[in-house]
């Protein structure tokens, strides 16, 4: 997923002024400080694409202890869906758990880009459950349910300089754990 910044230009990414909000509190979380940045499982991995595809397959074979399901539907450019997340372990009293939802475009071209990158890959447009996630507390056989309603944003949809297929819309959702950054479970739901 990539959250869009202020910088190297002057302010002035699209997809950055659609929803200065959440992008900005999101950079913040991680601390970020340079563009492009990534960060694994919210680990820093810098700006070197060998780390970026070196650091994922430590987590690769993980086993996780959560589990997220999503289903829905997708008419033109509203999406219906159900989040249901579980674990099998209750959470702990001290343990700061967050649910986050993402609608994200997965092709969208900015052919006026400052930095010169044209190509924007898994562009969040929002972040449903507030963007510093929901907190939860798992109860091990008890599933946690989330339902949606959502539209692409007319600053989207209208914007001149961006051009997307409304079918690469997407949701992501991730269990997070917020002190630490790490990521418990994450799934990606494409509505074709």
């Amino acid at each position: 997923m990539s959250y869009h910044v202020w910088w190297p230009g002057q302010g002035n990414d699209p997809m950055y002024l659609a929803n200065t909000s959440m992008n900005q509190v999101r950079n913040n979380y991680y601390q970020n400080n340079y563009t492009p940045h990534m960060f694994t499982n919210g680990k820093d991995s810098g700006s070197n694409t060998a780390t970026w595809k070196n650091d994922p397959k430590d987590f690769i074979n993980n086993i996780a202890l959560h589990e997220i399901k999503i289903s829905g539907t997708q008419s033109d450019n509203a999406i219906d869906f159900s989040i249901t997340s579980s674990s099998v372990k209750n959470s702990k009293q001290s343990e700061d758990i967050r649910l986050f939802v993402a609608t994200v475009m997965d092709k969208v071209n900015f052919p006026n880009s400052s930095n010169g990158l044209t190509d924007h890959r898994y562009s969040v447009i929002e972040l449903l459950l507030t963007n510093a996630g929901k907190k939860i507390s798992f109860i091990n056989g008890v599933d946690f349910i989330e339902t949606f309603n959502w539209s692409i944003p007319e600053r989207w949809l209208k914007h001149s300089l961006l051009t997307f297929n409304n079918k690469d819309l997407s949701v992501i959702a991730w269990i997070q754990d917020y002190k630490s950054k790490e990521i418990l479970q994450v799934t990606e739901f494409n509505f074709d």
